[in-house]
């Protein structure tokens, strides 16, 4: 393994960081100041198509990276957009998709959108009226 490749996967290794690209490259940086971003993408690019790493697109306009290292979901705040990691069962997921004729899954994504607990302390929290209704049933329960 090569050295840039070492500092990249130690970047990405950080406990719940999800870091971006750039992320990725002002860490390595810091150890070998001659990395260039291109080096950073390139690598990142054989990591995901080896499944050392999964490339996460969360809706923002970014992608982030995390080790591939067991299922979780990922809970995204809309606000101050964090990312958390969840541990996840998808065992009943996977056996509902099997029985779909025809359908090979190569890959399990759960992400739920909310607002995470700072957020709601700090009443921000987007908690308006329509935005209730609209994540209620039709009985007025949440779904």
């Amino acid at each position: 393994m090569t050295p840039q490749r070492r500092a990249i996967l130690e970047a990405i290794a950080v406990p719940c960081s999800h870091p971006t690209a750039e992320q990725i490259h002002e860490s390595v940086l810091q150890s070998m100041p001659d990395t260039s971003l291109a080096t950073v993408y390139n690598t990142l690019r054989e990591l995901v198509a080896v499944q050392e790493v999964h490339e996460l697109d969360l809706g923002h306009g970014v992608r982030r990276y995390e080790i591939a290292d067991g299922e979780h979901a990922h809970l995204v705040c809309l606000n101050c957009q964090c990312i958390v990691d969840m541990p996840a069962d998808l065992r009943p997921l996977k056996k509902t998709v099997a029985q779909c004729d025809g359908f090979r899954p190569v890959r399990y994504d759960v992400t739920i959108y909310g607002y995470c607990a700072r957020c709601l302390e700090e009443g921000n929290g987007g908690d308006t009226e329509s935005q209730r209704e609209s994540t209620e049933g039709r009985r007025g329960e949440p779904l």
